[in-house]
């Protein structure tokens, strides 16, 4: 066989519809492993070779009852025919300017679909998050092909088996997207969010139709707020996401959406394993997301405990400052919420996060105690509400 090497995957898929290339990757036909054994190389079983440019390469393989197959007689068409999507499965030969496309990658990117290469698709079910995640991507007017519809609600069995860590790894692609809210939206229109992740699932089975919440179930609302957080980080895409996790757990054992926002409720509920210190300051800012709209309600004393719980942290509180509006825009509602006062809420954290009790502490006549000092700390915060809030001025 000629020894040929195709740029393949991504690469070739951006290249055609516009999008500046990020990665590049070969496939190289004709080839031994001995041939590149100068490159350094990962992966075991079949090794991907690195290349003076950063760009990876492999041999070409195929998929068989045996396992893969990696050798000299692997054609082009072999090669691409494993891959997930037809716009996945375009080789370029950079040699003669030319493409391979046995699979009508390119006719699916002019109609902008996402279609399944062949039947291959089935022997990875983390195929079926990168579907949704490529439209999340793309954008809504991105269409799946029926046939690839019917051939993932197949594979509802076979989603059990993907490892939480790989889902992770998806998670935290799609939530550098400004349509990220799409791919949760994607994979319940394919039949397979509730397997993927069930208390997300469970947010569609719950409609409120309270006053504050007309929206025909809570996932329609995480969604719409998602949405109003296009540009956010991911810490306030996945705060948005597991907000109201919990309401489908108050409302079914006591009756309302009462302590929803309970650590102890949101943190069993969580479907995927987010990193330990991302997690905890998630769960921070949900735990707080209805005390804000109450704030007027509360004592001096709980109101300065509200602000001190920051920790001098003004970037988490812009941050919390900034899910808050997107929860109450991402509604459908009868009751019209007044603008959140930020102005307010800024000038109160500043005078308490700013307080030095350093004067206080040297015109004392004996050694303070720790919990002294700290009690003091806490009187001025007090002291500053009182003095900036006025009763019953809302938030």
């Amino acid at each position: 066989m000629e020894k040929k090497i195709y740029l393949v995957g991504g690469a070739v898929r951006d290249a055609l519809m516009g999008i500046p290339q990020k990665e590049k990757d070969y496939v190289a036909l004709g080839y031994s492993v001995e041939d590149f054994s100068h490159l350094k190389s990962i992966g075991k079983d079949f090794p991907i070779f690195i290349q003076d440019d950063g760009s990876e390469l492999a041999l070409a393989r195929k998929d068989s009852s045996l396992g893969e197959n990696e050798g000299l007689h692997v054609s082009i068409e072999e090669d691409l025919r494993r891959r997930d999507l037809t716009i996945n499965s375009i080789a370029y030969d950079p040699i003669k300017d030319t493409y391979v496309d046995p699979y009508g990658g390119r006719r699916d990117i002019a109609n902008r679909c996402l279609r399944h290469t062949s039947a291959a698709f089935v022997e990875d079910p983390l195929r079926v998050l990168r579907v949704a995640r490529f439209r999340a991507y793309f954008g809504q007017d991105w269409k799946i092909h029926p046939s690839t519809k019917a051939l993932i609600y197949s594979m509802r069995e076979r989603l059990y088996g993907l490892k939480p860590e790989r889902v992770w790894k998806e998670i935290e692609k799609v939530l550098e997207f400004k349509e990220s809210a799409l791919f949760f939206e994607t994979l319940f229109e394919l039949g397979v969010l509730d397997i993927i992740f069930p208390s997300l699932y469970t947010l569609t089975t719950l409609k409120e139709g309270t006053p504050f919440h007309q929206e025909s179930s809570v996932f329609v609302h995480t969604m719409m707020v998602l949405r109003h957080l296009e540009e956010a980080s991911p810490l306030l895409k996945l705060t948005a996401l597991y907000h109201d996790i919990a309401k489908p757990y108050t409302y079914r054992h006591f009756g309302n959406s009462s302590n929803h926002e309970d650590k102890q409720y949101v943190s069993a509920l969580i479907d995927v394993p987010i990193p330990h210190k991302l997690k905890q300051t998630m769960l921070f800012l949900i735990a707080r997301h209805i005390k804000v709209s109450l704030l007027h309600e509360m004592k001096p004393a709980k109101i300065a405990t509200f602000f001190e719980g920051f920790k001098k942290d003004k970037a988490l509180l812009l941050d919390f400052l900034t899910f808050v509006e997107a929860d109450h825009k991402g509604r459908i509602s009868d009751i019209p919420r007044k603008p959140l006062d930020r102005d307010l809420m800024l000038e109160v954290f500043d005078r308490v996060a700013s307080y030095s009790p350093k004067d206080w502490i040297e015109a004392q006549a004996k050694p303070l105690r720790g919990e002294m000092i700290a009690q003091h700390i806490h009187l001025h915060a007090i002291d500053v509400v009182k003095h900036t809030f006025k009763k019953g001025a809302k938030i």
